[in-house]
């Protein structure tokens, strides 16, 4: 099941709007889990905690989060998913399709295994 985590570069008001929506998608805000104290740890122990409760991380992140997926990839250690976002594609500041596209992509996807998936967020319409 499709769980989400929205990374430090990603308004937390983007996880209370999906959940006033839709309260069936489990979605959090790094800024909310444990309390904020993720924020400032390296990519792997995000990633490494992340997994082990089963959290797909949300990230615009692709410079320093790519490059760990790549190393884990080569030493057979997974992770929960990652779902990027591309600048180009939704802007940062652009609520509304952050919001739209992660509920389209939970709708057609959150009973899948996300166990090692790597996927671009689209824009939906």
């Amino acid at each position: 099941m499709l769980s989400l985590l929205l990374d430090d570069n990603i308004s937390p008001e983007v996880a209370a709007q999906i959940h006033q929506k839709r309260p069936d998608i489990r979605i959090i805000s790094i800024h909310m889990w444990q309390d904020g104290l993720f924020m400032a740890e390296p990519d792997e122990l995000i990633l490494t905690d992340a997994a082990a409760l089963g959290l797909t991380l949300v990230t615009y992140d692709q410079k320093t989060i790519m490059p760990v997926l790549v190393q884990w990839g080569y030493v057979g250690t997974d992770h929960a998913g990652v779902i990027f976002i591309d600048d180009l594609s939704i802007a940062t500041h652009d609520f509304g399709s952050i919001i739209r596209s992660l509920i389209a992509l939970w709708d057609a996807s959150h009973q899948e295994d996300w166990t090692n998936i790597i996927t671009y967020l689209r824009p939906e319409e």
